[in-house]
């Protein structure tokens, strides 16, 4: 096993503090006060087996699945993802491959890969809209598929896949005993009423959660993967081998999340609903930016004008204007920006009116 470097991780965590940051992926920090938290919930340890079960038991009540089917991991998503691949590759020997979506998430790519699996990819295409292209899925699918990953909604674009699109990936997945894994961070941020979790798309599924992206919770780290029983309990054995227990104070905090999540939820998309109406507005008096709009989420990622250096345009933002977006080559998309619009709503306007400037600079 090897674990490479990580670029746009190492890229973020490298960033000089501004004015007005629309790189960061999550939306404005939740303030405690809407946890409810009593003294009851400042708690040194737990009693805990795998995951703390109250914890796991508001979870699969949210997602209408079972208690055996959830799987609680101090590490947010980032690392419900290292186990549920850990998990679903179990077992599996040379030669085994990974399909996982171009463009997409750096560690969702690099993790398989660090198994020493070989790794193939799913094109989502900008003039599609991102969609899945079931015709190529069905030719990367054989004898030698383990498992598929995908992002939903879309991690850089923010596009959706609709159910019956992934219950005809996880049908095609199936036939050769194979997994797919949905990270589904984002799709907490959807706009309107809440839609189905993907792993109701088939008994193959395995899916990625947490509260950083939609609440404002980063710091609590709470992540949790829902999916087979099987896989389950290999992610159990995985945990075992590397964190053993979660952390019991971002356990119980996290539960009293799940408790006020109605208060959190309102505000969360009193700040996104407000703001994506501002993106939108923003785009169609900019023309020097094409975009997807996604229907929920809180990034955007629209393309330049051919010929742009994206991360000149980055350091200009940043230098000259102190904003923050990420150049698109951390998302293999070299001709195109990502920025999020979880933040307040005067600090979106200001910063958007900061990217037309910058593009008025390199144009």
């Amino acid at each position: 096993m090897t674990f490479p470097e990580l670029d746009y991780i190492r890229w973020a965590k490298a960033l000089p503090k501004a004015a007005v940051n629309l790189a960061r992926s999550g939306i404005e920090v939740c303030p405690p006060s809407l946890l409810g938290l009593t003294a009851k919930d400042l708690v040194t340890t737990l009693p805990v087996a795998y995951g703390y079960r109250p914890l796991r038991e508001a979870i699969a009540r949210r997602y209408g699945v079972s208690v055996e089917q959830t799987f609680t991991v101090s590490g947010g998503t980032s690392f419900a993802n290292w186990i549920a691949i850990a998990a679903a590759l179990d077992g599996c020997g040379r030669g085994t491959e990974v399909i996982v979506e171009r463009p997409t998430y750096e560690p969702l790519l690099k993790i398989p890969a660090s198994f020493g699996h070989r790794v193939r990819r799913l094109d989502r295409k900008f003039e599609h809209g991102y969609a899945i292209d079931l015709d190529q899925l069905a030719s990367l699918v054989h004898s030698r598929t383990r498992l598929a990953i995908v992002t939903n909604l879309h991690n850089p674009s923010g596009a959706r896949i609709d159910l019956p699109t992934l219950r005809a990936m996880a049908s095609m997945l199936a036939r050769v005993k194979g997994y797919l894994l949905v990270d589904e961070v984002y799709l907490e941020c959807t706009f309107g009423s809440r839609p189905l979790s993907s792993v109701h798309a088939g008994p193959n599924v395995i899916v990625t959660n947490s509260l950083t992206k939609a609440y404002g919770l980063d710091g609590l780290r709470a992540g949790w993967m829902l999916g087979p029983p099987a896989i389950v309990r290999a992610a159990a054995r995985v945990h075992n081998l590397t964190a053993n227990n979660g952390v019991a104070p971002g356990e119980q905090m996290t539960l009293a999340a799940f408790r006020h999540l109605k208060a959190i939820d309102q505000r969360a998309h009193a700040i996104l609903d407000r703001n994506l109406a501002t993106v939108r507005g923003f785009l169609s008096r900019e023309p020097r930016l094409d975009a997807l709009v996604p229907g929920g989420g809180n990034i955007v990622f629209p393309r330049v004008p051919r010929g742009m250096d994206t991360d000149a345009l980055a350091a200009r933002l940043r230098d000259r204007y102190s904003t923050l977006v990420v150049p698109g080559r951390f998302f293999e998309s070299p001709r195109h920006i990502r920025f999020s619009f979880g933040c307040r709503p005067a600090t979106l306007a200001r910063g958007l009116a900061n990217l037309s400037r910058a593009l008025d600079d390199l144009s």
